[in-house]
Parts: structure tokens; sequence; C-alpha cells
């Protein structure tokens, strides 16, 4: 299984994606997950933004992060589940 994590830094919050990937011995994919998460500076809690199953989407979601695409100042704001 193999494993891939970026972190992207704001002024006031850190976005990490992760990617799991896991391929049997002929090529198929067995497991597949990007998971997007936002943790507020000073704080040590995470919150999963995103998360998608799509076979390469870690790019994408990764590419959004970085344009702005998701809305961190909407989900800093919003109340705890």
């Amino acid at each position: 299984m193999r494993s891939k994590s970026t972190t992207i830094e704001g002024p006031v919050f850190r976005l990490i994606v992760e990617e799991v990937n896991e391929i049997d011995r002929a090529g198929s994919v067995l497991l597949y997950l990007a998971s997007v998460y936002l943790q507020v500076r000073g704080s040590s809690r995470m919150h999963l933004v995103r998360r998608s199953r799509v076979p390469g989407s870690a790019a994408d979601l990764e590419r959004d992060a970085r344009l702005g695409r998701i809305d961190v100042g909407r989900l800093i704001d919003a109340p705890a589940a």
C-alpha cells in the first residue's frame, strides 16, 4: 500500500491532501482513496473537507485547494457537528 501526503500552508489554516493507493501484481487497483483535511492553526483537530474514490483524483483535489475552489473561510466558521 502506498500513501502520499501533500500539505498546503495558508496564513490561518493548513490543508492536507492524502492519497492511499494499493495495486495488485496484475496492475489492477484494489484500493484508492483521496482525502482533503483542514487544520486551523493552533489546533490539532483535522476536519474532513472532501473525499473521493476515483483513481487519480488527489491531483484534482490538490489543484482545487491551490486555486481557491475550496472556500476555507466558510469551513473555518462552520459550527462543529
